[in-house]
């Protein structure tokens, strides 16, 4: 039944709320729904009347004592601010100390921090340690997130009072069957989980917030909740609705976080002024898709690097100096791709040195934390044999159209022919067409009507075939000199991140595959054919790399 609540939201702001399914189950719930019914934000807790005690406000620790046409009290709770002290060297000095201490909004890694020369300045102690630490390690901006969402989640460790609690109600559970219903103990583990998601994630998906519900159950069997599916719906909902209010809670404070500001109604335009509408997050796995500018910068700093870079990208051997101010502007960067959607032409005339080899596979490592031509070019070569096996079998048009391809391959063919065969045999697999991505031409055309192509220019004068190989986007020029079409494929993938682009609906297949099966990024929600491609894929008995992992190879 519909149930209506008088909610007192300011002294002199009093509403009306309807609820046509009646009261939520759980005061989570409540709260979510009263936020995004009356846009708050901020982190809030409720009160009620109570009519045995004279109308006195009281807090609704359950939505039991509420009823139709009762009235509730909004209350904003004070945000914790949490200082992340983090160890420096003993020789340090006092400025270095107060350097190292920040508000910190993910978590931090000390180990590394513990043996960092002390003479370094606070901006470059992360990335110094972490090469120092291992030559493979990603140097990236101190505000990035150093990480992508972990497989498994791992349960963070609570504080002492909550673990010996879980620990006796598994006990219990184990013993009796009984669930653990206490729910200020489930506050606080909310709290801790949401801490622990945003350092991941500021917008987890359905399927990285069932994980962490699986990981919570799995670590904590008491949490079960009878009545729902693996005892996890409730968890899931839970999650979601904290997370909802944790990003309202950041937003209260005065700190910056682009990625959250960014989908505040009052910066959108009067058309997507709707909390659903248009709403700017990661659409492909990106970790970082709109970091905050890393600390003691500002816009206007970044704006000088900026113009300073513009400067050293014309001076030669100068790929040092180009690769520190690239990372260190990465944020505003981002921040002008994502917000303002910028032309190609626009963004080469400001960031031309993004159009770059170098830093078009550096600006992928940024946002993704994914090395892009080693791991494309390993999961290419791995899955190659596999896929010829499927290749040879598949009959109808689209096997007519790979037959010619595959019957040019041999034994003394480089590697670098056969990945491009094997990538244009891919897209026909999967019901696509090659011109829709490579035009092959005898020399320069106008290609100012192309979106996005990979052009291969074919002359018989050339001691090499193709002669060259150049990507074109929104009619510009982007990149040349790629060499082959399976290169030009990598670094258009890492050109799309970089310019936050859509993938063409023609070849969406083909670059979801590119995506989650050869750079393996967010793998586990597959389109239909692709899902097809991956399960027969697995069937395959014979699927070895042509390259061995020791012994991979730059193209």
């Amino acid at each position: 039944m519909a149930v209506q609540l008088r909610v007192i939201l300011e002294e002199h702001s009093i509403q009306k709320l309807t609820l046509p399914t009646g009261i939520p189950n759980t005061v989570e719930d409540l709260v979510s729904i009263i936020t995004e019914t009356f846009q708050l934000h901020g982190e809030f807790g409720l009160l009620y009347q109570d009519k045995d005690f004279d109308n006195q406000f009281f807090s609704v620790i359950s939505t039991a004592d509420l009823y139709d046409k009762a009235t509730v009290k909004v209350i904003l709770k004070e945000p914790v601010i949490t200082l992340d002290l983090q160890p420096v060297c003993e020789s340090g000095s006092s400025s270095t100390l107060n350097s190292s201490t920040s508000v910190s909004t993910h978590p931090a890694s000390t180990t590394e921090m513990d043996i960092c020369p002390a003479d370094h300045d606070a901006s470059s102690q992360v990335s110094d340690c972490a090469s120092s630490s291992s030559s493979d390690t990603i140097i990236l901006p101190d505000s990035c997130r150093p990480a992508a969402w972990p497989v498994p989640f791992q349960v963070p460790e609570f504080s002492r009072d909550i673990q010996l609690i879980l620990t006796e109600a598994n006990n219990s559970y184990r013993n009796t069957g009984r669930p653990f219903m206490d729910a200020s103990v489930k506050s606080a583990i909310m709290q801790d989980l949401a801490k622990v998601i945003f350092s991941y994630a500021a917008y987890p998906t359905n399927q990285q917030i069932l994980s962490v519900a699986e990981a919570l159950v799995s670590k904590f069997p008491c949490l079960k909740e009878p009545g729902s599916f693996a005892g996890l719906y409730g968890w899931q909902q839970r999650i979601k609705n904290k997370m909802h209010n944790y990003r309202a809670k950041l937003r209260s404070r005065k700190f910056s976080y682009p990625e959250i500001e960014i989908n505040v109604l009052k910066r959108k335009h009067p058309a997507d002024a709707v909390p659903s509408k248009n709403v700017k997050k990661p659409k492909k796995a990106e970790v970082n898709y709109l970091p905050p500018h890393p600390t003691g910068e500002t816009q206007e700093t970044l704006e000088k690097e900026r113009l300073e870079l513009i400067y050293e990208i014309t001076k030669k051997n100068n790929a040092k100096i180009i690769a520190d101010k690239m990372n260190k502007t990465f944020s505003s960067r981002r921040l002008e791709v994502v917000s303002l959607c910028p032309s190609v032409d626009e963004l080469k005339e400001r960031w031309p040195a993004l159009f770059t080899e170098a830093q078009i596979i550096e600006e992928f490592r940024r946002i993704t934390t994914v090395s892009l031509v080693e791991t494309f070019m390993l999961k290419l070569d791995e899955y190659t044999p596999g896929l010829l096996q499927l290749m040879r079998a598949k009959g109808g048009a689209a096997g007519s159209k790979m037959r010619p391809l595959l019957d040019t391959l041999n034994d003394t063919q480089s590697i670098e022919k056969k990945r491009d065969v094997v990538i244009c045999c891919l897209i026909s697999y999967l019901g696509e067409r090659q011109e829709d991505l490579f035009h092959d031409c005898q020399e320069c055309e106008d290609y100012t009507d192309n979106m996005m192509k990979v052009i291969v220019i074919h002359n018989i004068m050339a001691e090499e075939d193709p002669s060259d190989v150049f990507i074109v986007i929104e009619g510009n020029q982007v990149m040349e000199g790629c060499g082959s079409r399976t290169k030009a494929c990598v670094l258009l993938m890492g050109l799309i991140y970089a310019l936050n682009l859509e993938y063409p609906k023609e070849l969406k297949n083909t670059f979801d595959t590119f995506q989650k099966l050869f750079l393996e990024l967010d793998g586990a929600k597959l389109l239909n054919k692709v899902h097809g491609l991956k399960n027969k894929l697995m069937q395959c008995t014979h699927i070895s790399p042509l390259v061995p992992r020791g012994s991979f190879v730059q193209t």
